[in-house]
């Protein structure tokens, strides 16, 4: 069983009513290899690398793309997410590590030397290209088309999945891009520049398009490049709030600043997770709760498994929450 799955088996029991034996209980199983499963199927879900088995890159574009490189993608992903739970490490880390996991297969892919053999260990990250899971090949693959790289996927996701302000569904009868021009009569970033010329797409593609052009020096596969067919990669931008940065790099420096909305994020995708629904109007003071304690913790990620365990909504789950919970809940 997973951490999640062996908590609500053995609260369910009536085994786990003492506070004290509850904090026991949830460090034993920190410690448990099974808590693996958390790598497996919650950052499956949050970072939507269990896509990874169902998207198909074009093979004549990406003919690197098999199904070991696939899976060395994935594990680099599990791993690291399972490192930072285990040591407690803060969740800024999930934004601009300077680690990762690799092998030798995708540690050649992503250009980075000294790394020999099958096995995946922690490598030390010495050049800015990397670090994050921004930069993991598994996350670059599930935000790209099959033939391409999608500065909208990519900035979307950055919104959905590490802001928490996802923007809202596009407009209908959007008109789509010239394909045949990417990369070739004219640069990615030219046609988006003429798309967002439309009032009715102005509003949401400025919040998306920097964050998606600031990923552009990784092709729709997670490959470093420098140029998008016959044109120089651009991956510099602006944010709505006037900061600039030049690459993703940068991007992920003035991202890691903000772990406070990234926190907020993180409870709730933990929360949902963990209640297996979505989250109700009772549910918000739990969650501006367990953010806060999360600050001023210094934000390590045991710190959000424990608060969801005791939390109110996981502890009741099975039941109805009081009405005196739902009157005092207001909307945040």
């Amino acid at each position: 069983l997973g951490l999640i799955a062996f908590v609500n088996d053995i609260t369910e029991r009536r085994r786990l009513s003492a506070p004290a034996v509850l904090e026991a209980q949830v460090t034993r199983m920190l410690a448990d290899q099974r808590s693996f499963a958390m790598a497996e199927n919650f950052a499956g879900q949050w970072l939507e690398i269990r896509n990874l088995d169902s998207i198909k890159p074009d093979p004549q574009k990406f003919p690197a793309w098999k199904p070991e490189l696939r899976d060395a993608m994935k594990t680099e992903t599990q791993m690291f997410f399972d490192w930072i739970l285990r040591q407690n490490r803060p969740i800024g880390e999930f934004i601009d590590a300077r680690y990762t996991f690799l092998n030798e297969k995708l540690a050649t892919y992503y250009g980075i030397e000294g790394v020999t053999g099958p096995e995946f260990r922690r490598v030390e990250l010495t050049t800015p290209e990397r670090g994050g899971v921004l930069s993991h090949g598994s996350v670059l693959a599930v935000s790209s088309y099959p033939t391409r790289t999608s500065v909208v996927i990519r900035g979307k996701y950055i919104l959905q999945n590490i802001l928490g302000s996802p923007p809202p569904p596009p407009p209908a009868d959007v008109p789509a891009l010239d394909e045949e021009a990417v990369g070739t009569t004219a640069s990615l970033r030219k046609q988006m520049e003429t798309h967002r010329t439309n009032p009715v797409c102005s509003s949401c593609h400025t919040r998306m398009d920097p964050l998606g052009f600031a990923l552009e020096n990784y092709d729709a596969i997670g490959k470093w490049r420098t140029m998008d067919g016959g044109f120089p990669v651009d991956s510099s931008g602006r944010l709505p709030g006037g900061k600039t940065f030049a690459n993703a790099a940068e991007l992920r420096q003035i991202l890691s600043q903000r772990q406070f909305e990234f926190a907020r994020l993180l409870t709730e995708k933990l929360l949902i997770y963990s209640l297996g629904r979505g989250l109700q109007r009772y549910d918000r003071p739990t969650v501006n709760e367990i953010t806060k304690r999360m600050e001023t913790s210094g934000y390590g990620f045991q710190t959000l498994v424990r608060e969801v365990i005791g939390s109110l909504p996981f502890q009741s789950r099975r039941g109805e929450v009081p009405k005196t919970v739902v009157a005092a809940s207001p909307v945040h």
